[in-house]
């Protein structure tokens, strides 16, 4: 087994339940957190809550509190003006009403605006020119939730500020995108089902690179590094892979350590040159060399 060593950059420990998390372009860790214990992604009307998003940036933390809203945030980001966008991955589709699951927020939690980006999705990551770029699993692909023509139909698309869509992925025929990694506007990554396949889009969004996945194929978040392509699969597991002609084939479980070589248990998230991770004492950070 590989052994990663990440740092405790902050001590930290909510009592407040973790929704999820997101890495920015420029590193920061931002946090979901609520004060509800159950949450009903399907029930409509959505029951208002409130919500508090943390932004960790090394040992600082900032705290946006959201408050009394009906909305269930599942993704964050955020903007280059350091406003965030929080997203709703599903959205009701009742007629000629369709439910806005897109909200940006300024740093005092009030709302700026509201837009849609459709049903079914699966992760959201914005890079440095302000494009969203969103990956949408099946549901948001084929359509359910009242949706005969999904916006998600393309698998993974890319929106500019105002939700309006800029390309999408449909030459791919996704029909689930697993993960994304977005490291700038000209280095946008996607890994699709059902042909297992990383592809890297350049600043053209022309195909840059496409390598198959071979072993455990059920990867939530990747990145590389120097030995290879690092993923997290389902369970919290870390994967190495390493480069094999076109593939990436699977080599060894990795455990990450804190800098006394204890296990670091905890949610982990992956993006660019970034690896956290949310442990029972603290946020732990690593900087990798990418390879790709």
């Amino acid at each position: 087994m590989e052994k990663m060593t990440l740092t405790k950059i902050i001590p930290y420990h909510s009592t407040r339940n973790f929704i999820s998390a997101q890495i920015t372009m420029e590193g920061k860790l931002i946090l979901i957190e609520t004060d509800q214990q159950e949450l009903d992604y399907f029930e409509r009307p959505v029951k208002k809550a409130n919500w508090t998003i943390r932004i960790i940036d090394e040992e600082n933390t900032d705290t946006i509190e959201i408050k009394n809203i009906a909305f269930i945030p599942t993704e964050v980001d955020m903007f280059s003006d350091g406003t965030i966008l929080l997203v709703q991955s599903r959205c009701e589709k009742k007629g000629t009403v369709i439910e806005r699951n897109a909200r940006i927020y300024n740093p005092n939690g009030q709302l700026i605006s509201a837009f849609t980006l459709g049903d079914g999705i699966e992760q959201m990551q914005i890079d440095e020119t302000d494009t969203i770029w969103v990956g949408y699993f099946d549901e948001g692909i084929f359509g359910n939730f009242g949706w005969e023509e999904p916006i998600g139909s393309d698998g993974v698309i890319a929106f500019d500020k105002s939700g309006e869509k800029l390309w999408g992925a449909r030459k791919f025929s996704i029909i689930d995108s697993y993960a994304l990694n977005v490291t700038s506007s000209t280095h946008v990554q996607f890994y699709y089902y059902d042909d297992f396949k990383i592809v890297t889009l350049n600043e053209k969004k022309k195909v840059k690179s496409s390598y198959r996945i071979e072993g455990e194929t059920s990867i939530q978040q990747f990145a590389f590094d120097e030995n290879g392509l690092i993923g997290l699969a389902l369970g919290n597991e870390l994967i190495r892979y390493r480069k094999k002609g076109r593939t990436y084939a699977q080599k060894d479980k990795i455990q990450l350590v804190d800098n006394f070589g204890k296990r670091i248990i905890g949610p982990v998230f992956l993006r660019g040159k970034y690896i956290y991770a949310n442990g029972k004492d603290g946020i732990y950070k690593k900087i990798i060399s990418p390879l790709a």
